[in-house]
């Protein structure tokens, strides 16, 4: 459940979403108008950030004359090097707290495009579950309109072998409290069974990735509910993974959708683009850096790109389109203020301007 901060920050990262789907009717245009504000928005503490790097550059030359001069005493040398902090009012972790500050807001954008409604549907009886354990078996509620518009009173199971088994419902219940509610959200297209021992205790069912935070009477809503909220021949609720797989590919993406190598080729170089993008970022960082913080953007150049690269095969391309535009965000407002940083040079130990 939400707690009481993050709740109204994904609901209104949702509306803005929902905006601006409204008036391009395009879900991969709205996430990248969306982060992109959010990176103007975050301008002021990247500044600062960027300053902060600024300034520990400029005295490197001083705190290695300090390294130098109390080699054999490290007690004297962190006093001097805190003296020298403080005489040039620098903060050595300053670059990072703008850092930190960011992390909620970009772990809120994660969130709202991972989001799903979901419901569960208790059975009228105990039911024997065998038919369900089969391998590639697919589950979803009855939508068929019904003559007094109650709620679907039904799950329907599509079996591999194209065999179908229709399980009646005796009620429906919230996804997470498991109380009792008239009807399930009208996104849910998906329900895994609930097997507990020999019998079918229920139905976990939940919408595709994306409407969770979204306004219900909102387009891009029912664009989402609709598989409609495609992005250059791209399911945005589909990962790597789901769409090379003819089976997977159902978990995410209408009926029809079709799997295979050849059709998840866009979402690996998806996937590729968002190694790439932060590979390019961490090196950039590490060129600006010095000291302690270029060792730290080293490792992070060599470790993150790998471990971005195992999880972004199970990531929704809607995330990747996220993170694909945050890093080229970066990498632009990187070299534009690095570059425009780059005039005077730091001063050498003998104070003597270096490379004129």
């Amino acid at each position: 459940m939400l707690d009481p901060i993050a709740g109204p920050l994904l609901q209104a990262f949702g509306q803005v979403l929902a905006f601006l789907y409204g008036l391009i009717q395009s879900y991969g245009v709205a996430i990248i108008l969306l982060t992109v504000l959010v990176r103007v928005l975050l301008l002021p503490l990247t500044l600062k950030q960027v300053r902060s790097m600024h300034e520990m550059q400029k005295l490197q030359p001083k705190l290695k004359e300090l390294q130098r001069k109390y080699k054999g005493n490290r007690q004297k040398q962190m006093e001097e090097t805190q003296k020298l902090y403080r005489e040039h009012n620098v903060n050595p972790l300053g670059g990072c707290l703008p850092l930190v500050l960011q992390l909620p807001v970009f772990f809120a954008l994660f969130a709202v495009l991972r989001a799903t409604e979901g419901a569960y549907g208790v059975p009228t009886e105990a039911v024997d579950p065998q038919v369900l354990r089969a391998e590639g078996t697919i589950c979803l509620p009855d939508t068929s309109p019904s003559v007094d518009g109650q709620a679907p009173s039904a799950v329907v199971c599509e079996l591999a072998s194209g065999e179908t088994v229709e399980y009646d419902i005796e009620e429906w219940r919230a996804k997470n409290s498991r109380v009792p509610i008239d009807s399930p959200p009208s996104s849910i297209a998906l329900c895994s069974p609930d097997l507990q021992e020999d019998e079918l205790a229920g139905f976990r069912c939940e919408s595709v990735l994306g409407p969770g935070h979204l306004p219900e009477n909102s387009e891009l809503f029912a664009a989402i509910v609709e598989d409609r909220a495609q992005f250059l021949g791209i399911e945005l609720a589909c990962s790597p993974a789901q769409a090379a797989n003819a089976e997977n590919v159902r978990l995410c993406a209408g009926p029809g959708t079709q799997g295979g190598l050849a059709t998840a080729v866009p979402y690996f170089i998806l996937m590729a683009l968002m190694v790439g993008t932060t590979y390019y970022q961490t090196k950039q960082m590490q060129r600006a850096s010095s000291g302690p913080a270029a060792q730290q953007q080293q490792l992070m150049g060599r470790i993150m790109p790998i471990f971005l690269g195992f999880i972004s095969i199970s990531i929704s391309a809607g995330v990747l389109v996220y993170w694909v535009t945050t890093n080229a965000w970066q990498i632009g407002q990187q070299y534009v203020m690095l570059r425009n940083r780059a005039g005077p040079e730091p001063e050498s130990p003998k104070g003597k301007g270096a490379g004129q």
